[in-house]
């Protein structure tokens, strides 16, 4: 039986009783059981949320693995290193599919297999898959974000029991020390804000869905830079998409007539993302206006069906590949040292122009 550890100090206690259990690995065989949490925490004196802390260690070093429902076992020396698992809200959404991909193949060259999660569509299946991390056997994860209350305390609950994650596409606050991957959204907007002033566009206006920190931040750099240039405030129709994963066409379609309906109605129209963009091409082409000789339009993501849009669409690309690549070494840094602060790393964008901005007509 292990000695007893007292403790001078949380973080300390943690690494001592790692010790004592990689001791205990190394005088075992591959595959046999190595107890269970409820167990160990008896056997040290400790509570079960000190020694699992100090399993995590553990299972990110690869020494043992935990079997949902059964308990912690040895590692062979041929297996997989690391399981890390991939959590979306939906894997037929693109820039989840793309981001996945990359994770997949970056952890492969660190000897890490990641299995990915797919809640198909189901808040309530994606809070429970967040929720299960810490008991699923996976050593860590990466989360893409759904934004909303819901999906940060779910997030954070996690953060609190010591399993190490980054979540992608938002901008988690500093105190639940969760590292993040997300694109440089303020600048996205700035690089609108600045395409359609020099095409000659001084009314503006912009359509979101506000629940989002990525979009906030997509607004503020587009309209400080906007209101600087033209000396007004563009307009702003917030469309509150508190269902991340439902149809937002009619609050879209409500949000393009209530713009219909201004006095001064704008010339060029900033979307916070693609498929809002496509949803406000057809409610202005149902209302008899024509994109872009009647109002340009400029979205933000360049999914694959930006290109092929009816006229093509400009947008601000985000390389969701190269986020996926960044949380994979965010995830190794967090597994290194989990008592460190959580970081925020921001990835650069691009402006993509197409046929849907134009030069306004009206101004020389």
């Amino acid at each position: 039986m292990a000695k007893k550890v007292k403790s001078r100090g949380r973080p300390s206690l943690n690494a001592r009783i790692a010790d004592v259990l990689r001791e205990r690995v190394a005088a075992m065989k591959p595959g046999e059981p190595f107890g269970t949490e409820v167990a160990l925490s008896a056997e040290c004196g400790v509570t079960r949320m000190t020694v699992r802390k100090a399993v995590n260690a553990l299972v990110a070093e690869g020494l043992v693995e935990r079997r949902a429902g059964v308990g912690l076992f040895v590692r062979g020396k041929n297996a997989v290193t690391r399981r890390w698992r991939f959590v979306a809200g939906n894997l037929l959404w693109d820039p989840a599919i793309r981001a996945a991909s990359a994770v997949r193949r970056e952890a492969a060259k660190i000897g890490v297999d990641v299995e990915l999660r797919d809640a198909s569509g189901d808040m309530d299946a994606l809070i429970r898959e967040i929720a299960e991390l810490p008991d699923s056997g996976a050593a860590a994860a990466i989360v893409f974000s759904l934004h909303g209350s819901r999906f940060d305390d779910a997030i954070r609950a996690v953060a609190a029991k010591d399993f190490p994650l980054v979540v992608l596409d938002e901008c988690m606050d500093a105190r639940s020390r969760v590292s993040c991957v997300l694109s440089d959204n303020a600048l996205g907007g700035r690089l609108v804000a600045e395409r359609v002033f020099r095409a000659g566009h001084r009314n503006l206006a912009f359509i979101g869905d506000f629940v989002a920190d990525t979009v906030r931040a997509r607004w503020e750099g587009f309209c400080r830079l906007a209101e600087k240039q033209t000396g007004a405030k563009p307009v702003k129709f917030d469309i509150k998409g508190e269902d991340r994963l439902g149809d937002w066409g009619s609050e879209i379609r409500a949000a393009v007539t209530r713009l219909l309906r201004r006095k001064s109605r704008p010339t060029a129209l900033f979307c916070s993302c693609d498929a809002i963009a496509r949803h406000a091409m057809r409610a202005f082409a149902e209302a008899g206006l024509s994109v872009p000789r009647d109002v340009s339009i400029v979205g933000f993501d360049d999914d694959p069906i930006a290109e092929w849009a009816s006229p093509p669409l400009t947008t601000v690309r985000q390389d969701f590949g190269a986020m996926g690549r960044e949380a994979v070494k965010a995830l190794v840094a967090r597994i290194e040292k989990p008592a460190a602060p959580g970081v925020t790393v921001k990835m650069p964008v691009e402006l993509v122009e197409r046929e849907s901005l134009v030069r306004n007509s009206k101004r020389p």
